[in-house]
């Protein structure tokens, strides 16, 4: 009877660890600045977030973003000067794209705040979804910036949501 039991946990911790979503953070940041200036960063570094919260406060000016991933994906985030003109994840020659519609409600990224989910295969593009997550705006409610989530499900962009703090210990989803 142990030995059946033993044999069943296994089999279990085993089917819940292969759906534990990964979470990755980038390994790089490399900023391309309006005047053509390029700026990059390791995620570690302490002068990021500051760097990040100038972009955000129009303090500088950027006109691109590539964050590397330690898995191979790259997000490449471009600006027109007003808007975002594109918003892409590549690996191995593979691209996910948010439509257009979405971009041109996208207010200010926190980048150094952009972090890529999906479920527990080796990289983002041999999952069945894959979610990026970042804090927006300029606003806080609760001390906390609204995150917003890009979704793709089967190599498509599928959903957005806005998350916001509603108190101190709960936040509201909706679609964005």
């Amino acid at each position: 009877m142990k030995q059946i039991l033993l044999i069943f946990a296994l089999f279990t911790i085993g089917i819940i660890h292969a759906h534990k979503d990964r979470v990755e953070v980038p390994e790089k940041i490399i900023f391309t600045l309006k005047n053509k200036e390029i700026v990059s960063f390791e995620f570690t570094d302490s002068k990021l977030k500051d760097f990040c919260d100038d972009i955000v406060s129009r303090k500088k000016e950027i006109s691109g973003v590539q964050l590397f991933y330690k898995t191979g994906e790259v997000v490449t985030v471009e600006s027109d000067g007003k808007n975002w003109s594109l918003f892409k994840i590549t690996f191995k020659g593979k691209n996910l794209y948010v439509p257009q519609e979405k971009l041109k409600k996208i207010p200010e990224i926190h980048f150094s705040a952009l972090y890529l989910f999906w479920s527990g295969e080796s990289n983002a593009f041999s999952s069945r979804y894959l979610c990026l997550r970042f804090d927006i705006g300029t606003q806080r409610s609760f001390g906390v910036f609204p995150n917003l989530e890009l979704h793709f499900s089967n190599s498509k962009f599928s959903k957005s949501e806005v998350w916001t703090q509603a108190s101190e210990n709960s936040r509201h989803g909706k679609a964005f």
